[in-house]
């Protein structure tokens, strides 16, 4: 019996090494974060994405599926989230949020800018 339980802890401590070792692309990606306080401007890409710079020059595109265009860009905007940090992937709990009266858009997705994000088309 003490065998049997032996082997079956030893067993799931494998499968454990195993599943960590295979999604070291995917931990990679949930550590690019950024915390919303670090935002340091916006930009609109086009009608679903909004291009946002962290410090002096990280770059990322926030995607939702309301039209930021219509979102008041003379208004204070920010980034809400539960924890303060934003990380690439889904958007869950990600929200931009700004003008007046105040406006949510909820986000969808955020993924790391792959190159200078394109000149603003707003105001």
């Amino acid at each position: 019996m003490r065998n049997m339980a032996s082997m079956m802890i030893a067993a799931l401590a494998l499968a454990a090494c195993a599943s960590t070792s295979d999604g070291s692309s995917d931990s990679a990606a949930a550590n690019d974060c950024f915390r919303t306080a670090d935002v340091s401007g916006y930009n609109v890409i086009d009608r679903s994405h909004v291009g946002v710079r962290v410090g002096a020059g990280d770059r990322y595109i926030l995607t939702t599926m309301w039209n930021t265009t219509d979102l008041d860009w003379t208004e204070a905007i920010a980034i809400r989230t539960a924890t303060g940090r934003v990380c690439t992937g889904n958007g869950l709990g990600v929200e931009i949020i700004g003008g007046r009266p105040q406006r949510t858009y909820p986000i969808s997705a955020v993924e790391r800018s792959p190159e200078e994000p394109a000149a603003p088309q707003g105001s």
